[in-house]
């Protein structure tokens, strides 16, 4: 491993004759900074020290600093990609009892595929309803206390 090498970012979607899996794991996990190798994913499943993708990372981070609590709180999360629906979830869901905080929330996760009626119901009965969905060449990320309009936030990239 070299140690002038701080870090490694795979640029994803990788071409269709190569193997993404076999690509992120092989970065050293240590090295990984979007968090796709396999022990990453891990230790954020089981709310050990981990490095997490940076999407998710910083919706964690609006969450906190706009003071939005999230402890017992129903959360929609739309979007259940591996580098930010996923993740976002995972955040929300742990308990913040080991070596990462979480966020104590009951989060559902809706994609393409929930019938429409069902997530009418969930976001009906969401506090706080994120969406991390994808749409060629343009990034939407909505975050919606939805009990307090005011802290409703937009970030637009456009790619």
């Amino acid at each position: 491993m070299d140690p002038r090498v701080s870090g490694i970012l795979v640029q994803l979607p990788l071409p269709d004759h190569v193997d993404e899996r076999t690509i992120c794991n092989g970065i050293a996990p240590e090295k990984d900074v979007d968090g796709f190798h396999i022990i990453n994913i891990g230790r954020l499943c089981l709310d050990q020290h981990s490095l997490i993708p940076a999407t998710a990372s910083a919706v964690w981070e609006i969450i906190k600093r706009t003071g939005i609590q999230t402890f017992g709180k129903n959360v929609v999360v739309a979007g259940r990609s591996k580098n930010v629906g996923m993740p976002i979830a995972m955040l929300l869901h742990t308990d913040g009892e080991h070596e990462r905080p979480g966020g104590d929330a009951t989060v559902t996760i809706a994609h393409r595929y929930t019938p429409k009626e069902q997530l009418k119901i969930h976001t009906q009965l969401a506090d706080i309803i994120i969406v991390a969905a994808a749409i060629l060449n343009v990034c939407l990320l909505f975050l919606l206390d939805t009990k307090k309009k005011e802290d409703f936030m937009t970030i637009w990239t456009e790619a």
